[in-house]
């Protein structure tokens, strides 16, 4: 009977320990496993390598961005000046995917909502625009869940932007000045400069459109600034591959380092 006893414990002691070594081996895993895909974080949220890489395509195309017709896909990849130039467009995206993140929190704050058809008709949209006819594996990936988050964002983005400048106008001292600043660029069809009073509709117009910009990109500063405290360049997934490589004698790769997130002074 003793025996039997001591085979029951031993036996038991061993399933136990199983068990709680699976039950650790999971809460180690689980986290590091769900962060492999993660760039950073904004407040605790993730943020995808794939959302990344979207808006590094997508940024060029942005009229309100600084790399607005940046073709850095046909220029040479071994030049420096190339590498420079994707290096920012990098930080811009990762910059831009921080103000968003923020503006969808206000959006949320503020009740401005996008409905669910209107982001399924800027979904259908987005892969008309980026997917090859007849690729089915890159629209599958576009209208994947991940990349739905990431339209939505960006739809959400625009909405809290177009809500931002919708009731805004312009006086016109604002258009003199506007005039005064860029009256050269108004010219008729033989390239004669337009006074102002040939020129003021266009004027009005234009002196609308920089006010509204200027005030967006003045908005995405501050919410860059904000929102510096609140991110976190590292993932669960390089913290663990970190500890591993150095454990077993592995040169870590610059890839497992923190994503360097800067985020303005």
């Amino acid at each position: 009977m003793p025996a039997r006893l001591k085979v029951r414990r031993t036996l038991f002691i061993v399933v136990a320990s199983l068990l709680m070594f699976t039950l650790v081996a999971a809460i180690v895993a689980v986290p590091v496993v769900r962060s492999r895909d993660v760039a950073f974080y904004v407040n605790g949220k993730p943020v995808t390598e794939e959302h990344v890489s979207a808006m590094i395509v997508d940024l060029p195309f942005d009229a309100t961005s600084e790399f607005y017709n940046t073709r850095v896909d046909v220029a040479n990849p071994s030049d420096p000046k190339t590498q420079y130039l994707v290096a920012g467009l990098k930080t811009a995206s990762i910059q831009r995917l921080i103000v968003m993140h923020a503006q969808s929190e206000e959006s949320l704050r503020l009740g401005i909502v996008v409905s669910p058809s209107a982001i399924d008709a800027t979904v259908e949209a987005y892969v008309k625009d980026h997917a090859l006819p007849g690729d089915s594996v890159g629209t599958e990936r576009l209208r994947s869940p991940d990349m739905r988050s990431y339209i939505e964002l960006w739809t959400t983005s625009k909405a809290y932007e177009e809500s931002l400048t919708k009731n805004m106008t312009v006086s016109p001292d604002e258009i003199r000045e506007y005039f005064a600043t860029w009256g050269w660029n108004y010219t008729d069809a033989a390239g004669r400069r337009l006074t102002f009073e040939q020129a003021s509709t266009r004027l009005a117009i234009d002196a609308l459109a920089n006010k509204k910009f200027q005030l967006i990109l003045q908005n995405r500063a501050q919410f860059l600034k904000k929102e510096s405290i609140a991110v976190n360049g590292d993932t669960r997934y390089k913290e663990f591959t970190r500890w591993w490589d150095i454990m077993f004698g592995v040169q870590v790769p610059d890839s497992l380092q923190p994503l360097e997130v800067d985020t303005g002074s």
